[in-house]
């Protein structure tokens, strides 16, 4: 089995320059890491992590705390797996690994963090949910654990790091978008009233219909409980474009108009967010902004490990950039 000696000789540097690469100490030049980390997986060298937290205090686990699963469209949302592995790949590159913390309320997730906290199994936390007064939030400020929220700053913004993109200025592109592509009577479609990420997409869609002079409509909720209600906004307001809060919503709003005998896109344009796996699972292909989601991950993980190495909680809004995919599902209108 190698050790530090073996890998520090391979390298060509000293055993301290091996440990304190391990620490990924700043001191240490990115030369000389990429120089280490390729000896070590060259001798198949693996750290001794009981050694590496008794010297650090560092487990080198980070937490990753998802929403309550209360309901089946949390689980099956493409957008948790994607980040997931996008920030357990990043973890990955910077000798650490992720553990994973669910609960059916944010009364279960709380009990779940605290325990990890605890118990030592995650020097932070990567929340990917924004929630007002979440006991999450409110244990780890009080504990003094660092984290960051994937997600609107809803509260504490100068107490936390959010990560995300300017949902607003997303439902105002969509509209610009639409608007350009001649349409002028433009609906917005959720399954959440109350979801920030909606709320802000919605936001936006309105003040951007307000300045190009275009018929703002009620929110269009479709969920197995309003179906009957969608169908009779549609016939009222009858829009020839639907911007949809994300493509799982737009996958299952074509299926239902096509079931009406509708056509997507001849009939209604669609647009969406995330560019997820759903986007082009059937035709038409979506029409759907990118939101980067391998940029927020990167970015969750490098802040939380500023945070890590800083030992003390900064607060920062950093916003990720996004991408309209242009697909099928959006025609211009005569």
């Amino acid at each position: 089995m190698a050790t530090i000696k073996d890998v520090a000789k391979k390298a060509g540097v000293s055993p301290s320059t091996v440990s304190r690469t391990l620490k990924d100490n700043p001191a240490i030049s990115e030369e000389t890491k990429v120089k280490v980390r390729a000896a070590m997986e060259e001798l198949g060298y693996v750290p001794n992590s009981a050694a590496q937290m008794l010297a650090t205090g560092l487990t080198h686990s980070l937490g990753v705390v998802l929403p309550p699963l209360t309901d089946r469209e949390n689980i099956s949302q493409p957008f948790y797996m994607e980040i997931l592995t996008a920030i357990n790949e990043e973890a990955s590159c910077h000798s650490q690994v992720v553990s994973i913390a669910t609960g059916a309320t944010l009364e279960e997730l709380v009990k779940q963090v605290e325990l990890m906290h605890r118990q030592k199994r995650a020097d932070g936390f990567i929340i990917l949910y924004s929630e007002k007064k979440d006991p999450v939030k409110d244990y780890l400020l009080k504990a003094k654990v660092p984290f960051v929220v994937v997600g609107a700053a809803v509260d504490n913004e100068n107490k936390v790091t959010y990560i995300d993109n300017d949902n607003k200025e997303l439902g105002r592109d969509a509209v610009n978008y639409l608007q350009a592509k001649g349409h002028r009577k433009i609906g917005f479609v959720t399954d959440d009233l109350f979801g920030q990420v909606g709320q802000e997409r919605y936001q936006g869609y309105m003040e951007a219909a307000d300045e190009q002079n275009l018929d703002v409509l009620p929110e269009l909720v479709f969920s197995a409980r309003t179906i009957e209600d969608l169908k009779k906004e549609l016939e009222r307001f009858s829009p020839t474009a639907l911007i949809v809060k994300d493509d799982l919503i737009a996958l299952r709003l074509i299926q239902w108009l096509n079931n009406q005998g509708f056509r997507v896109p001849e009939d209604y344009a669609i647009i969406s967010f995330n560019n997820s796996t759903f986007a082009e699972i059937m035709h038409p292909f979506l029409t759907t902004f990118d939101i980067n989601i391998q940029a927020l991950a990167r970015e969750s993980v490098q802040s939380l490990l500023g945070l890590l190495k800083a030992a003390k909680i900064k607060s920062q809004k950093v916003i990720i950039p996004f991408e309209l995919i242009e697909r099928e599902s959006v025609l211009t209108y005569p």
